[in-house]
């Protein structure tokens, strides 16, 4: 009876320390699987390849697991929401599907079907990695980068893009000078203010002008064209502007391809809206450009070039509340507190809780 009684004791300790285990592992995957996870690859259970290519093109591309118990799966473009659950190594998604989870650490997820009275070798396994792009990404990346492709003269020519755009090397004597810009942004900036600043357009005289050329798979400056012009007059100055870039640029690649690149830009002097525009000149993209640039400027501490690209903005809308924030602390770093208390004062008179308190603060007692 003693003997009976002591293995009873030593198989529900044992029960219990599988299931604190399982309990233990669960709570460890619910904790490793919150992020996103990209597709890397599929195989079968028992290791063999995909017969059928088709299993691979309807598989979730991106799994995102939430902290709430929900999975975004998006698979093309097109994404769902479904709740998930983790027994042990179990995945449960929606009420019906289950895998296995074979691994699950900070970067990799594997796991495969659970389906009865199926062999190995007929239940698909899932890779997957972990990664840092956002859904939003994805789809710039998958659908709308990859429909930037312009034929052109039987080549083909990507549009300047955050995923696509050549380097730029700078022309300064400062200490900048033999740099190369290797960043969207900064490629961006450069190359832009170098023409801007070579074009050098009357300060008080309104226009607006739109350009396009491409940057050569070796790195040349081609097919330059004035797309829109206010006055053609400027047109041979902008083109000459334009020319100045020419031996800065280093060809952009993909997957170690050089490619060409179409760049658009635009060139707008108009201090005030037209009153007949019926608000057409306001134009959210060259808004969110200018407050970039602005930011970048302060970034480098020239504020007085920030100031006039935040101006800009503010010129654009009645309620460009970001950029007079930005406007009035680069007021206020170099010391013109008159300008940044009247900014803030008018932020205060639009219901801005946070301009009142700054104009409170600091131009109260001036």
């Amino acid at each position: 009876m003693k003997i009976l009684y002591l293995l009873i004791l030593s198989l529900l300790f044992s029960f219990s320390g599988v299931s604190q285990i399982k309990r233990d592992s669960s709570k460890d995957y619910d904790q490793k699987i919150i992020g996103n996870w990209m597709k890397d690859y599929i195989d079968m259970k028992d290791g063999s390849r995909i017969d059928d290519p088709s299993i691979d093109e309807i598989t979730a591309s991106m799994l995102i697991f939430r902290k709430n118990n929900i999975a975004v799966v998006i698979q093309g473009k097109a994404a769902a929401t479904t709740p998930f659950e983790i027994f042990g190594d179990t995945l449960l998604v929606g009420k019906m599907v289950m895998y296995h989870i074979e691994k699950l650490t900070n970067y990799e997820f594997v796991f495969t079907q659970i389906l009865e009275n199926i062999p190995d070798y007929q239940l698909r396994r899932y890779h997957y990695l972990a990664t840092q792009e956002s859904s939003s990404d994805y789809f710039t990346r998958r659908f709308i980068t990859s429909n930037l492709k312009i034929q052109a003269k039987g080549d083909s020519v990507y549009a300047f893009s955050k995923y696509i755009f050549p380097k730029f090397k700078s022309n300064r004597e400062d200490a900048f000078k033999g740099l190369v810009f290797n960043t969207f942004e900064d490629v961006y900036e450069q190359s832009y203010d170098l023409i801007e600043s070579v074009f050098n357009f009357p300060e008080k005289k309104k226009g607006s002008f739109k350009i396009a050329f491409v940057i050569s798979k070796k790195g040349i400056l081609k097919d330059i064209s004035i797309k829109e012009s206010s006055d053609s007059s400027y047109n041979t100055r902008l083109q000459q502007a334009i020319l100045q870039t020419r031996k800065l640029w280093i060809p952009a690649d993909i997957d170690g391809k050089a490619v060409d690149v179409l760049f658009n830009y635009e060139f707008n002097y108009n201090d005030k809206q037209d009153e007949n525009d019926d608000g057409k000149y306001f134009d959210p993209t060259i808004y969110q450009s200018l407050l970039e640039r602005g930011d970048r400027q302060i970034e480098k501490k020239n504020y007085i070039k920030a100031i006039k690209l935040y101006t800009k903005c503010i010129l654009m809308k009645d309620d460009a509340f970001d950029a007079l924030y930005k406007r009035a602390d680069a007021y206020f770093t170099l010391k013109v507190e008159k300008n940044a208390c009247s900014d803030w004062n008018y932020l205060a008179t639009k219901g801005q809780k946070k301009a009142e308190d700054l104009f409170l603060k600091n131009c109260l007692n001036r």
